[in-house]
């Protein structure tokens, strides 16, 4: 069962990895078009707004040069066309703000300025920014600047040449715009694009989350494919294999006496036999684990009688290897533990036996069982071959087997590992290793300590 969660967790972190993945690269797209676009709609108000500053400019520029005779002086009849044209000496403000015949300046958002060529200011056309002089070296002919008076307000302005009918430098005109509505026009724009790309972001994310569900849809359902056709193989092999044990039985029982050289052969299919059942029970078990539904009964186990029988038990296989099995382990000190007392017994058995398997002739096997206040420890070491840390990410895989030089082939299945694995997840625990090439490996199991302890 916690297989299975663990399992279902697994796709869960893929099909999120595969929205996040989806999501990112929409909202990169999206970030990217919405940036496109903010750009294009700037560029385009600036655009037009130097469009109408220029059309302005060549407007004042065409209709006053040809009067302009004298260097730095505006004759008389240039401020009788153009009334709101206001000599620097005078305080035009108040003539501004009332009503005037048609003139060539909307003086509420443009602005003109003549300028001799010392860059002092003659005459002024609109509300001037309120900024610092322009130096000389900024009076250039067709030169735009834009730039914040002292208030924060932006402008775009303009700077031409003016001549003399005879060509002679009289000065500059500058002229310039408020930019305040093309700016509240841009913020506009730029809330718009903001909500706009949150939206979509979110039915981004909603999208991403479905199609990672469908793109993970076929990969589930292979698992559960798979899964079902171990539990169903493993279960179909069950009912011959228990009938070729019959028949080897009968077999072996009617010819030893009329062909005992048939012995040997009927005893290797035996064990071939018997290996085959174990490895199905092995998958039939771990199926069982697998299941949701799958809610073993727990109760209170005591772990020191657990392991004591399994030291006990194993004795005999270390012994054939000179290997010493030893435990420090008090009889006297019950520790308990909630769970299924088969269960543990198994997966204490498959992480002895893997220890014994992988430790040379003379090796060492320690068990320990510990308790503190939270969780209880239950310990396998051994000075045996180690694990690479390659194989430390593999060793809990189904049919994972390590293969060393310095010891003979192993018959094993490759489950031990997987199933103890999968005990101790039904069970709430945790199951670590640590290892050493040459030295050994220690595999620590924790479970949460039970209540009862007597």
């Amino acid at each position: 069962m916690e297989t299975s969660r663990n399992v279902d967790r697994l796709f869960r972190r893929k099909r999120w990895l595969l929205t996040l993945t989806y999501a990112s690269v929409m909202g990169c797209t999206l970030g990217l078009v919405g940036y496109v676009f903010d750009r294009i709609v700037t560029n385009l108000s600036y655009r037009s707004v130097q469009k109408e500053i220029t059309s302005l400019a060549s407007n004042i520029h065409d209709n006053v040069e040809y009067k302009l005779a004298i260097p730095g002086r505006i004759p008389a009849d240039i401020y009788a066309k153009i009334p709101e044209l206001c000599p620097i000496y005078l305080n035009c403000q108040t003539q501004w703000q009332q009503q005037h015949r048609h003139t060539l300046v909307n003086i509420d958002r443009y602005y003109a300025s003549f300028m001799d060529t010392s860059g002092k200011t003659r005459a002024t056309l609109g509300i001037y920014p309120n900024v610092l002089k322009s130096s000389l070296s900024s009076l250039e002919n067709s030169r735009w600047d834009h730039f914040h008076d002292r208030s924060g307000k932006g402008y775009q302005q303009l700077t031409l040449e003016i001549h003399t009918p005879n060509r002679q430098l009289w000065g500059y005109l500058q002229v310039g715009r408020d930019l305040t509505d093309i700016h509240e026009y841009l913020n506009n724009i730029h809330l718009i694009i903001t909500i706009g790309i949150i939206a979509i972001g979110f039915i981004v994310a909603i999208a991403s989350w479905y199609l990672a569900g469908l793109a993970m849809r076929p990969l589930s359902q292979s698992y559960q494919q798979m899964q079902k056709f171990t539990a169903d193989a493993a279960h179909e092999l069950r009912t011959p294999l228990a009938t070729l044990q019959v028949i080897i039985e009968n077999g072996r029982a009617e010819y030893q006496h009329i062909a005992p050289e048939l012995t040997n052969w009927f005893d290797r299919i035996e064990r071939q036999n018997i290996r085959i059942a174990g490895l199905v029970n092995d998958l039939l078990f771990l199926s069982s684990l697998d299941r949701p539904d799958n809610k073993p009964s727990l109760e209170p186990c005591c772990l020191t009688e657990i392991v004591l029988d399994l030291v006990e038990e194993f004795a005999i296989p270390a012994t054939a290897k000179s290997i010493d099995i030893c435990s420090d382990l008090d009889p006297d000190v019950e520790i308990w533990v909630d769970g299924n007392s088969e269960q543990l017994y198994r997966m204490g058995a498959n992480l002895i036996d893997n220890a014994i398997k992988y430790t040379p002739t003379g090796g060492k096997v320690a068990v320990s069982l510990t308790q503190n206040l939270n969780d209880i420890s239950f310990q396998v070491k051994d000075n045996g071959i180690g694990i690479s840390d390659p194989d430390k990410e593999l060793i809990f895989n189904r049919f994972h087997r390590i293969e060393s030089k310095s010891l003979p082939p192993q018959q094993s299945t490759g489950l031990g590992l997987a199933i103890a694995k999968s005990i101790v997840d039904v069970h709430g625990g945790k199951l670590t290793v640590w290892s050493q090439i040459g030295k050994g490996s220690i595999f620590t199991v924790k479970f949460i300590r039970s209540l009862k302890i007597n």
